[in-house]
C-alpha cells in the first residue's frame, strides 16, 4: 500500500511540476511578446529612442526568463532565442529592414516553446 502512496505522489508532482511549467512559460512569453510589440510599434512611428529602450527592456527579461526557463526548456531552444533577442538593438541602431523579420522570428521561437512544453501525447511519448 505504501508504494501506490508513493507512486501517486510522485505521479502528482510530476503533474503540478509540468502544469506549473506551463503557466510560467505562458506567462513570460506573453510579457516578451507584449515589448517586441511596442518595438514594432516604436519602429514604425520612426521613435528609435523609444524603441532602443524597449529593446533593452526586452533584453532585460530575456536574461530573466533564460534563467527562469534553462529548468524547462534544453538549451539549443533558449541559446538560437537569444542570438535573435541579441540582434535588434543593432538592427534599430542601424535602421535595418530586418528588425520586423527578427521580431516575427522571436514570436515564433516563443512559440515553439511554450508548445513543445506542454504535457500532451505527442511531446510525451
Amino acid at each position: 500500500m505504501n508504494r501506490v502512496i508513493i507512486a501517486a505522489a510522485i505521479i502528482a508532482a510530476i503533474m503540478v511540476y509540468s502544469a506549473s511549467a506551463v503557466v510560467i512559460i505562458k506567462n513570460r512569453n506573453s510579457e516578451l511578446i507584449a515589448v517586441t510589440e511596442e518595438i514594432r510599434e516604436y519602429n514604425k512611428i520612426g521613435d528609435s529612442e523609444k524603441a532602443a529602450a524597449a529593446a533593452d527592456v526586452l533584453q532585460n527579461k530575456w536574461y530573466a526568463f533564460e534563467r527562469e526557463m534553462s529548468v524547462f526548456v534544453r538549451d539549443d531552444k533558449l541559446s538560437t532565442l537569444s542570438a535573435s533577442v541579441a540582434k535588434i538593438p543593432s538592427y534599430i541602431n542601424s535602421a535595418n529592414d530586418e528588425l520586423d523579420a527578427e521580431l516575427e522570428s522571436i514570436h515564433r521561437q516563443l512559440n515553439i516553446i511554450y508548445r513543445s512544453e506542454l504535457p500532451v501525447w505527442y511531446n510525451i511519448l
